[in-house]
């Protein structure tokens, strides 16, 4: 499993650090255990150019699973890094062809096309997590207008569907 940390380097800050890297000592998270460091793994990060990260391992010794300290500029399972993937992602949100994005992007057809289909597979997990971080902010929220309110169609819709749903909550 891979735990995804903050990392205030570039991609290419990281991989010219190798080991120097500072990584916090993570608590497991099957058993929350505290974890301790156990060693390194290469592996390569496509950003344009491909270049080699040394990956951070830990390992619980509750219960003996290791554990892979990523930076968040890495998507785990993936080549390309999260600059590379997130772009695409949202280009093909604005009704680009999935072709075109792979053309811009400098990689092959098959490999944008594994971003969209990751994407819509996890689409409900992220508006359910997206929701839950905006019920949490609360009174935060209320600071940026929504982005539908610049529409004059909706919000009159919008208005009779509260008028029809009642009071909301109860």
């Amino acid at each position: 499993m891979a735990i995804v940390l903050p990392c205030s380097m570039t991609p290419s800050e990281f991989a010219a650090a190798g080991r120097e890297v500072e990584m916090p000592r993570p608590h497991c998270p099957n058993c929350s255990a505290r974890m301790s460091f156990w060693g390194f793994y290469s592996r390569p990060l496509r950003i344009g150019d491909e270049i080699r990260l040394l990956v951070h391992r830990a390992r619980c010794s509750s219960c003996r699973r290791t554990h892979a300290l990523i930076p968040d500029f890495v998507v785990p399972g993936r080549l390309d890094g999260i600059e590379v993937i997130g772009p695409g992602i949202e280009q093909m949100a604005n009704e680009a062809t999935t072709l075109a994005v792979a053309q811009r992007a400098g990689v092959p057809y098959t490999t944008a096309r594994g971003w969209r289909r990751r994407f819509v597979s996890r689409a409900e997990l992220l508006a359910s997590g997206f929701l839950a971080a905006t019920v949490a902010l609360g009174d935060l929220v209320h600071a940026f207008p929504p982005v539908w309110s610049r529409s004059p169609c909706v919000p009159s819709r919008l208005s009779a569907a509260r008028a029809d749903a009642g009071s909301g909550c109860r």
